[in-house]
């Protein structure tokens, strides 16, 4: 049975059977095993302290006992084109244009140290990571690859997991990442005498919405604290994003949208079904008099070809009777509807991207009045990569990749304590469309983008306007 049948069906059943005349009538009821740590609503919260160290549970869900909420989520992304077209936008421009090797004191927090402590880069070393970071696990993920899904979780469900091992075969070493699905994932209840949770229980039983006695649960130590399990040292990192009353899991950014997103897909949902069930025909005529069927079949046809078909349009419909009681009833059905519901769409498209903190124009969406331009969306750019992107790019080098780097460096035997990496910014829409391209371009230059031959006295400088 899918996780998504399973509400309210965690542990076992009770069969109810009352006996009819004609059949037997099932009713099937569920209880649980252990106490409720919280009661399942339409809002993120998490149980208390108090509730976990009462209940049975071990693997703390993420707001309900299965995951009905993370799938809720996750069919918001795929069917919400707004929240969709947002939440990639935000991992392309998080990714940037790559990543760069900078001195570790980079990351420094107070200027006046990080200007003394800042040494030049060693070129060896810098190309030892690099050929590291062409694959970091074996599914052949490089670093670019999965930063990306890193971000794409963070956006989504505002949580991430990702498994690094430290590997040894013979003399051999390896160091791997590698992000879990994050509905096989739970933190684990923290012990009675601490605040926070050690470990993340990792199992497939997870997806399936097992809330209390889950099989096969491997327990991985949150990061930077590495375990021997299985004869390999593993560990989890879990990025989330912090809200002040969850301890143990992270909210997206654009919850507080998620209504609006629901919306967003029921709805054009609502019209595709008004188009699949709900047509009707332009006018109805009824033909009254003594005709035979062959006579009717005749005058359905003449009034068919008339006024149906390309021109035929607008045409008048004019009778000659002698019994007024013969006349055709003629019913026009017109349709004012432009569509269902558009100005609530219009409104749900504007929450979503308040809730995102993300712009109309970078989404695609064209306001009023206003005509835009290359400087525009930079400008716009520029205020939603300070107040968001950089943020948790932030969050995703400094609590994640540079730390892990440092580990893989000291289990491969290399010496990256002064690398650190960060991601070049990439700009939506670059400056070449507001530079002129004779004076930047040779003639020769401007002939081969356009696919000609060079010249053979070509012009090698560029002729600036300047005449004198």
């Amino acid at each position: 049975m899918s996780r998504r049948n399973k509400k309210g069906l965690h542990s076992a059943s009770t069969v109810a059977t009352t006996k009819t005349k004609t059949k037997n009538i099932q009713a099937f009821a569920g209880f649980e095993l252990s106490p409720h740590p919280y009661l399942v609503e339409d809002l993120f919260v998490e149980p208390t302290k108090e509730q976990l160290d009462n209940s049975a549970v071990q693997y703390v869900p993420f707001s309900t006992f299965d995951y009905w909420k993370l799938d809720r989520l996750q069919a918001i992304v795929n069917n919400s084109p707004t929240t969709s077209a947002i939440i990639k936008q935000k991992v392309a421009y998080s990714c940037g244009d790559g990543f760069n090797v900078e001195p570790a004191a980079t990351n420094d927090i107070l200027p006046i140290v990080r200007e003394s402590r800042i040494k030049e880069i060693d070129l060896a070393q810098a190309e030892t990571l690099n050929d590291w970071a062409k694959q970091v696990n074996y599914n052949g993920d490089n670093l670019e690859d999965l930063t990306a899904k890193v971000f794409m979780d963070l956006y989504s469900f505002g949580n991430c997991f990702i498994e690094l091992k430290k590997l040894k075969k013979g003399s051999t070493k390896a160091f791997t990442m590698s992000v879990l699905p994050i509905t096989y994932c739970r933190p684990k209840k923290a012990p009675k005498d601490q605040l926070n949770p050690t470990h993340v229980g990792v199992s497939s039983d997870f997806e399936e919405g097992y809330a209390i006695t889950p099989q096969k649960v491997v327990d991985l130590p949150l990061y930077p604290v590495f375990e021997k399990i299985d004869g390999i040292e593993r560990s989890i990192v879990h990025l989330k994003f912090y809200e002040p009353t969850m301890q143990y899991w992270g909210i997206p950014d654009w919850v507080s949208a998620k209504i609006w997103a629901e919306l967003e897909y029921r709805i054009p949902k609502f019209n595709q079904s008004k188009f699949e069930n709900g047509f009707t025909p332009s006018a109805i005529i009824s033909l009254f008099g003594s005709t035979d069927s062959e006579e009717a079949q005749e005058v359905v046809n003449a009034l068919k070809n008339c006024f149906t078909g390309t021109g035929n349009n607008s045409k008048m419909f004019v009778q000659a009777l002698r019994d007024e009681t013969s006349k055709a009833d003629v019913q026009i059905l017109n349709s004012q509807e432009k569509g269902e519901f558009m100005e609530l769409q219009a409104m749900a498209a504007q929450s979503i991207v308040t809730a995102h903190r993300w712009k109309a124009s970078l989404a695609g969406i064209q306001t009023a009045g206003s005509l835009g331009s290359n400087q525009q969306i930079r400008s716009e750019f520029d205020v939603v990569f300070t107040d968001v992107i950089r943020n948790v790019q932030r969050k995703v080098l400094n609590k994640f990749l540079n730390p892990a780097l440092q580990d893989a460096g000291e289990w491969l035997g290399y010496d990256w304590t002064n690398l650190s990496l960060d991601i070049s910014k990439a700009y939506p829409v670059s400056f070449a469309g507001d530079i002129e391209v004779t004076q930047v371009l040779t003639q020769d230059e401007l002939r081969k983008e356009l696919g000609f031959a060079p010249l053979d006295n070509p012009t090698t400088d560029i002729d600036n306007g300047d005449t004198n």
